[in-house]
């Protein structure tokens, strides 16, 4: 969207081309010339700010922007709030309203100037005031938060990102240009989001793991329960911190997913993507069609998705791409050539999430294969990494019902009895899947071995019994 010339000069230009340079402020003593009046200037403005009385604030305040702006930082973080009172509180066309929103961008090169590193925040926050109080300038403030991104990275403002996406849908309907303006958009907000969520849900995978190993040492006696319940506070409050910035971020990806798809369809993508791997399969492009199309909906049974995946498993291969080769494979029936693949993911994922979604898609291809006692490993394994999910549960007793007929037991059906003891138990630990767990469980229940059947045996109600076959399962008898 932006070239790179234009990317390298922006800072230079930029700056000129919107702000007028400030006063020449003294940047090599913290207090300007005058210590006293600075001194006295900043602690007015400073007692009338935390009293959120920003009109009386705003004199003292400017005085110290210009005359002692290295004195305290805070006249920069303060100085947004106060400006955009005095903005609020001045008639949409005149004159001294306009004067104040200069001194905002005033103030933000002033404050490159004092701290070269905050440029790439202050970046940010130029591009947002700019769409709040100069909309015509679109393009540039798209420019400064491109900027800013580059320079930020993971630390980007997710408000930064979504209004990135938001400017150059302006920018594209404005200048009337194609929706690749927009698929490029969205990859370079989405490359810089999609590494802050993987990051946040490590952050936050982290502080679960601590919180259920702090519950192991409380019930083995490892640690004294005041201990725990100070360690289990922290924990909380950490968990609780990641867990709002995560949802932020997810927020954020939804809306960017749901104004992407009008400009994106699976038919547009297939439409664009097809003819670029006509004339290249350059990593950048394969990337590009794995991101976006495994974004939308059914978008993946396509022999475009398909060939980039291949393609890039070859080029760069990832956990991701040997995942998607692994759905590949089980999708068109091939479970042992999809294991190999997902054995390969598994070893690269790094998010339990990701493993588990793994161990979920290899625990079904066993099952496929007939395979049922290697699938019950398999999906076991997911209890060490998340020891609540409900869905082991309910796989392992749809195993069991499915075995049911075939495996012999000295009562038939007595498997239904085992089967029930897992949608039970997915029932009380999964609160998410608790509804599905009970549904199974009638269904299991609807199909208990008759009395007669088990009378013969010298058995009861009541009575514990072993489920024979690859099950092995002692179970109760109902």
């Amino acid at each position: 969207m932006i070239t790179y010339f234009k990317r390298a000069t922006l800072v230079i230009t930029l700056f000129t081309v919107i702000l007028p340079l400030v006063h020449a402020q003294n940047l090599t003593q913290k207090y300007g010339e005058d210590s006293v009046s600075c001194v006295t200037n900043l602690s007015l403005y400073r007692e009338v700010f935390k009293q959120n009385n920003y009109k009386e604030a705003y004199i003292p305040w400017k005085w110290v922007v210009e005359n002692c702006p290295m004195s305290s930082k805070y006249i920069f973080t303060n100085g947004p709030v106060i400006l955009e009172y005095m903005i609020s509180n001045e008639k949409q066309d005149s004159v001294q309203r306009e004067v104040y929103i200069q001194e905002l961008f005033d103030l933000f090169e002033l404050r490159i100037k004092c701290y070269p590193q905050d440029q790439g925040y202050v970046l940010g926050r130029i591009g947002i005031y700019l769409m709040k109080y100069r909309q015509s300038d679109y393009t540039k403030a798209l420019q400064y938060m491109e900027q800013s991104i580059d320079i930020e990275g993971t630390e980007t403002s997710p408000q930064v990102l979504d209004l990135y996406f938001k400017t150059a849908e302006v920018h594209m309907l404005n200048e009337k240009l194609t929706t690749e303006v927009m698929i490029d958009a969205y990859d370079k907000v989405t490359e810089t989001l999609d590494a802050m969520i993987d990051k946040g849900e490590l952050d936050l995978e982290a502080v679960m793991r601590k919180i259920y190993n702090l519950r192991d040492d409380l019930d083995s006696g490892r640690m004294e329960r005041d201990d725990y319940k100070i360690a289990y506070d922290k924990q909380a409050a950490d968990s609780a911190k990641a867990a709002n910035e995560l949802v932020q971020l997810r927020n954020v990806n939804n809306n960017l997913n749901i104004r992407f798809a009008k400009y994106a369809t699976c038919d547009v993508l297939i439409q664009i993507y097809s003819k670029k791997l006509e004339v290249s399969k350059d990593l950048r492009t394969l990337k590009q069609i794995i991101k976006f199309f495994t974004k939308e909906e059914n978008c993946t049974e396509n022999d475009v998705f398909h060939t980039a995946v291949e393609e890039l498993y070859k080029l760069s291969p990832n956990a991701n791409i040997a995942y998607q080769m692994g759905l590949i494979k089980f999708k068109k029936g091939l479970h042992s050539e999809a294991l190999n693949y997902l054995n390969q993911a598994l070893e690269m994922y790094e998010k339990e999430a990701d493993k588990i979604k793994t161990y979920l898609l290899m625990a079904e291809c066993y099952r496929q294969m007939n395979q049922y006692s290697t699938a019950r490993e398999t999906i076991y394994k997911i209890l060490k990494l998340s020891p609540n999910d409900g869905r082991v549960y309910i796989f392992v007793g749809n195993l069991y019902m499915s075995a049911a007929a075939s495996c012999g037991t000295d009562v038939p059906g007595a498997a239904y009895w085992a089967a029930a003891d897992k949608f039970a138990k997915a029932k009380a630990i999964d609160p998410a899947r608790a509804e599905e767990a009970q549904k199974l469980l009638n269904a299991a229940t609807a199909r208990f071995p008759k009395s007669e059947s088990y009378f013969n045996y010298g058995l009861s109600k009541g009575q514990t019994y072993k489920v024979e076959c690859w099950i092995g399962e002692t179970t109760t008898i109902r």
